[in-house]
């Protein structure tokens, strides 16, 4: 992801939840209704465009009033600078804020994709995973019952071995 840590809370800990992000144009809009505030927010130059373009006393509002939610961290894309008052913002409320020199858009992609597998549910079973003709088979059963020998003559057959033991 590329990411640059520009200020850590306290705790150094983010806990994230949910794989889904959030772009928070809209909040910055004053639009607060629905607002997904325990996603991991982003700002990419459309954003902060917009807040470049705004009154300053407007501005002042909507970022205190965004910054009032606890969200796991705020993510600026493309490398762009952090305004000194998002910064200053992100250490009165303790938010971490980070930065990536990745497109928004690609920061996004990557990001959904790595929460989606480390959000992921995982369990680990005691048995013999196999891919037979592409579908995966799952060999469970006793210690020494010869789940592990039912295997090697599936792999002897040009089947692959995914795992044994601990299948994760």
């Amino acid at each position: 992801l590329e990411l640059e840590i520009v200020y850590s809370s306290e705790s150094q800990c983010i806990d994230v939840d949910t794989s889904d992000v959030n772009r928070p144009g809209l909040q910055f809009a004053g639009f607060f209704d629905y607002f997904a505030s325990e996603r991991i927010q982003v700002l990419g130059k459309v954003e902060m465009t917009y807040l470049e373009s705004i009154d300053p006393v407007v501005r002042e509002q909507q970022l205190n009033r965004f910054f009032q939610y606890e969200f796991p961290c705020l993510i600026i894309s493309r490398g762009m600078d952090v305004p000194e008052d998002i910064l200053g913002l992100s250490k009165r409320y303790k938010r971490s804020l980070l930065r990536s020199a990745l497109s928004t858009s690609s920061l996004i992609q990557r990001l959904i994709n790595y929460l989606g597998s480390a959000l992921a549910p995982k369990i680990t079973r005691h048995g013999v995973l196999i891919d037979v003709y592409g579908a995966g088979v799952f060999l469970m059963g006793e210690s020494g019952i010869g789940k592990s020998e039912a295997a090697l003559e599936l792999v002897k057959r040009g089947h692959r071995l995914v795992a044994d033991d601990a299948v994760e």
